[in-house]
């Protein structure tokens, strides 16, 4: 895997708005088959906890559709999976691991009906409850979701993810960078690039184990859940 795309995550880096962001993450992943997008924070509060939308490019039938059947959090299917889970999903997944509420499966068909066929769906989840889900939602069949391409659509969201929260105000910790040993820089270059700890292990003559610790002291010093955002995080580094 290589960087997203071409300098993906240096354009994300110089964009001043979350307008800015959007733009390119919808022309980012048009590329892949997907047409639109939205990136959802839900933050806790003194009085309890507040859903907000950074951004979202819906066409306008399907957000007012989305108004009548999607205001209670209770029946968002992708919002209650995002709860769940810490890796990516799509639609389909969670549709399939378990049992839909009534609620749930009323907003599953009405999106089924409109045309919606299936979406991927980023959770990022953060202290005291904050959860955030970057999404991507297409009306394509048959679309590539091998593990190659579900690691690619995950770093771009995560990628648009790391700049949203900085500029919205939301980012949870300061990033660690200059903290970062030599090997440890290099351990995450190397997952930026697709490889598994095996692999990584074979070119920079480490036995696994030492990788995953390596990566795991990365991924702490940069307040990171997954080795995913940890990579996210530099990449949007000036010193990458």
């Amino acid at each position: 895997m290589g960087r997203c795309s071409t300098n993906l995550p240096h354009q994300v880096l110089s964009c001043a708005t979350l307008e800015g962001v959007q733009e390119i993450f919808r022309a980012e992943i048009a590329r892949h088959g997907y047409a639109s997008s939205a990136y959802r924070t839900i933050a806790p509060t003194g009085m309890g906890t507040k859903p907000q939308f950074l951004f979202r490019n819906w066409p306008g039938e399907w957000a007012r559709q989305f108004k009548e059947i999607g205001s209670a959090t209770g029946d968002n299917f992708a919002v209650n999976e995002a709860r769940r889970q810490i890796a990516p999903f799509t639609w389909s997944d969670a549709r399939a691991g378990r049992s839909f509420s009534a609620g749930e499966d009323r907003m599953w068909k009405e999106a089924q009906a409109f045309g919606w066929r299936d979406a991927f769906v980023l959770p990022v989840h953060g202290p005291r409850g904050y959860l955030a889900t970057v999404s991507m939602t297409s009306m394509a069949r048959d679309l590539d979701l091998s593990p190659r391409q579900r690691l690619r659509l995950q770093m771009i969201a995560l990628v648009v993810h790391e700049r949203c929260s900085v500029l919205s105000g939301t980012a949870m910790v300061d990033s660690g960078f200059e903290s970062l040993s030599a090997r440890e820089l290099e351990c995450l270059h190397w997952v930026a690039a697709g490889k598994t700890d095996w692999e990584i292990g074979v070119i920079l003559s480490l036995s696994i184990a030492t990788v995953k610790f390596h990566l795991d002291r990365a991924r702490k010093k940069l307040g990171a859940s997954t080795r995913a955002q940890a990579v996210a995080r530099l990449l949007l580094s000036e010193s990458y």
